[in-house]
């Protein structure tokens, strides 16, 4: 018989998983403009956690990096074909120093240090996605990334073994999620509203 955390586990993994089809559409249908720097930096380094996590045991908070490689690495392909690739400045400065982290981490092979490093990589790799969603809320799904952060508290929710190497990316992973969320509920904002219906319209 099943206990209740592999019960939330597997709804929020299957809810997540099932997200990537309708961001997809929206990517498609030019509503949903992702950054594919940030989306192909989160697969590699969404691997490269799992890897991590796993070496210490496995866990229902696993699939949240394991998900995540496979959903970040499919819109990536997807942002790529629909023609949505900008290499900005900041783009080039975020993959340089998420290389660099990268790199530490294949020297150290140490799962904690492993970790931290993922996260200092996925932060410069967060960058682009942040900083376009702040400026541009419209070009993120803002129900999606609500369902989104929801499914990573279940996840966490459903964890059993509650050590750093389980809880440090979903944590982390949350904060970064919330944040993409709430500037995309800027699109809200009166002003910010106003301003985008009167681009549409000229």
């Amino acid at each position: 018989m099943y206990d209740w955390h592999t019960i939330v586990g597997t709804g929020a993994a299957i809810i997540m998983t099932a997200l990537v089809v309708p961001y997809v559409r929206g990517v498609l249908r030019e509503d949903t403009r992702p950054n594919p720097v940030s989306w192909f930096g989160w697969a590699l380094l969404y691997a490269i956690a799992a890897a991590a996590q796993a070496s210490k045991g496995l866990d229902w908070s696993l699939t949240i990096p394991v998900i995540g490689a496979f959903s970040a690495s499919t819109v990536a392909v997807i942002a790529l074909r629909a023609g949505k690739a900008l290499w900005t400045p900041v783009d080039r400065f975020c993959i340089a120093v998420a290389i660099l982290a990268i790199i530490l981490w294949a020297i150290t092979k140490e799962p904690l240090t492993a970790l931290v490093l993922s996260i200092i990589a996925d932060i410069a790799i967060s960058i682009p996605t942040l900083y376009k969603t702040y400026l541009d809320p419209f070009s993120e799904p803002w129900l999606l990334w609500i369902i989104y952060v929801t499914t990573v508290v279940l996840e966490i929710i459903a964890t059993t073994e509650l050590t750093i190497y389980n809880l440090l990316v979903p944590l982390y992973s949350l904060g970064v999620d919330a944040l993409i969320t709430l500037f995309a509920f800027r699109q809200f904002i009166p002003t910010i509203s106003q301003a985008h219906k009167k681009s549409l319209s000229d």
